[in-house]
């Protein structure tokens, strides 16, 4: 369907930054761009960003991408958006302007609310029916906060004047200057109000908690032509044909197309995702969730862990201590170090996720002396980060899943010292992402399969990159072995949990 000119457009909408990558028929990025995004934290547990920012963010970096690939919107067959899930959108049907910031996933202001429902017992329901935990991150704690809080949105909503979404169908709506109202069920998954078995929509846990919607976004396939942009927006209307949640877009960029294939993402948090196939009736242990990875001609379910302060760690690290180089100035100096020196750090910044779902959480730093440098602090950061991702990991294969190789991309996997220590930790093999900005291209992919540039997954394995393996030294192990097991135990103390403890 297409000469040598066509390519594919993957958007991914992050926390941090907004990417776009342009990929040809063989799956080669032709061109990237990024633009970041800013971030306000009004008060304490309160996460927000412009959602204009963010769909300028969008058409500029696509702009950029056809730019600088020398192509027109005539040569593109199909733009994929990913995007950072859970976050939630309010904006006016009529005038297609927010009217409010959006509320984004890590934000913790509807942990409120959820104390009820948890004390009414439903939680057991919600885990069954969505296969997520009754926290805060999702998106329906936020629409509960809202309600409770700004009546007039509310109102809005219930009569149909304004509309509610995720990233993904905000950016839609803008794209298609406001003629198309849909998700697809990856990201419908993660607001906590979808039926992950029947891939709908359920009136019950709207009801549950408190929602009355005159509209609801339409849930589509993850393939599937969702729109066309306004032609004045890049000088032609190019199909949307393609959507998904960031970490399931990552997991598809990776080429994690069969149950039992595993990857981890290191951006902002850490998200640990296995494909657990097409069974809808897969048992996890508690600490993680069930979700959907994909929806192509029936859904792809997932198992997610996922670790709140990553990346974020090494940003928290470098602005308290003065580091100018940033995240990757926290790596060097921590290299330098060689250890943490006995210090340790518990990065609860915004509460822990996986597998302690823990929200009102908050940082501890312990075991300083008066020698104690900054570079052994940088240490304990990324200490806390592999930990954090090894506890994961834990869990899933100790449900029985067999893990010989974690693959795994993001910007801390640039750092051959990091990956190094996460490999040493986990004992197992790290297969590094080849692509940048996999996110945007398993975006990309996806809009390629909704176009027809590829035909199957199959179509796919052939064109996904080979990735640099790092392996494991086991004479390390055992020094890890027991770093592990006493940051753990000081974890689970701070958290007030006994040392065996630590689900839910």
């Amino acid at each position: 369907m297409s000469d040598s000119r066509t390519i594919v457009i993957g958007v991914d909408q992050g926390t941090t930054n907004t990417k776009a990558v342009a990929v040809d028929a063989a799956g080669r990025v032709l061109r990237r761009a990024a633009r970041p995004i800013a971030t306000q934290t009004p008060r304490d547990g309160w996460v927000e960003q412009d959602p204009e920012e963010m769909f300028a963010n969008a058409v500029g970096c696509v702009r950029e991408v056809l730019a600088a690939s020398g192509r027109s919107a005539g040569d593109v067959a199909g733009l994929g958006i990913a995007n950072q899930t859970e976050t939630l959108v309010v904006w006016e049907r009529a005038t297609g302007r927010p009217v409010m910031p959006a509320i984004i996933w890590q934000c913790r202001r509807g942990e409120a609310e959820l104390r009820g429902l948890r004390e009414d017992g439903v939680a057991s329901m919600v885990r069954g029916r969505t296969g997520l935990d009754l926290d805060p991150t999702f998106t329906a704690a936020k629409l509960r906060w809202l309600f409770a809080n700004r009546p007039a949105i509310a109102d809005g909503l219930r009569r149909g004047d304004c509309l509610f979404g995720t990233v993904d169908c905000w950016l839609l709506w803008k794209l298609t200057d406001g003629r198309s109202y849909a998700t697809d069920s990856s990201n419908a998954s993660r607001t906590m109000l979808f039926d992950i078995a029947r891939a709908a929509w359920d009136a019950e846990l709207f009801a549950l908690f408190g929602l009355t919607m005159a509209s609801l976004p339409e849930v589509q396939p993850s393939a599937d032509l969702f729109g066309r942009t306004g032609a004045a927006l890049f000088g032609g209307p190019i199909a949307i044909t393609g959507m998904l949640g960031d970490q399931q877009a990552s997991l598809f960029g990776h080429g994690c197309f069969a149950a039992g294939q595993i990857k981890a993402t290191y951006g902002t948090g850490a998200f640990i995702w296995l494909n657990a196939g097409e069974r809808p009736d897969f048992a996890v242990a508690e600490g993680l969730i069930r979700t959907i990875a994909w929806h192509l001609d029936r859904p792809c379910y997932a198992v997610e862990g996922f670790v709140m302060y990553a990346g974020a760690t090494l940003d928290w690290l470098a602005t308290r201590l003065s580091i100018p180089e940033g995240g990757a100035g926290v790596v060097v100096r921590a290299s330098q170090a060689g250890s943490s020196g006995g210090a340790t750090l518990v990065p609860a910044f915004q509460g822990l996720a996986a597998p302690w779902w823990r929200p009102e959480a908050r940082a501890a730093l312990l075991g300083l002396s008066p020698t104690t440098s900054a570079g052994q602090l940088c240490h304990a950061g990324l200490e806390a980060i592999c930990f954090q991702v090894r506890a994961i990991i834990e869990l899933i294969a100790g449900s029985g899943e067999s893990i010989d190789l974690l693959r795994v991309d993001g910007g801390p996997t640039r750092s051959p010292y990091l990956m190094q220590l996460q490999a040493d930790m986990l004992q197992r093999p790290l297969a590094v992402a080849a692509v940048d900005s996999l996110t945007a291209y398993g975006a990309a992919l996806m809009a390629g399969l909704g176009a027809g540039l590829w035909t199957d997954l199959e179509a796919l394995r052939r064109v996904v990159g080979t990735a640099a393996v790092v392996r494991p030294d086991a004479a390390r192990a055992a020094a890890w072995d027991g770093a592990y097991r006493q940051w753990r135990a000081t974890t689970e103390a701070v958290l007030g949990l006994s040392e065996s403890g630590g689900g839910g």
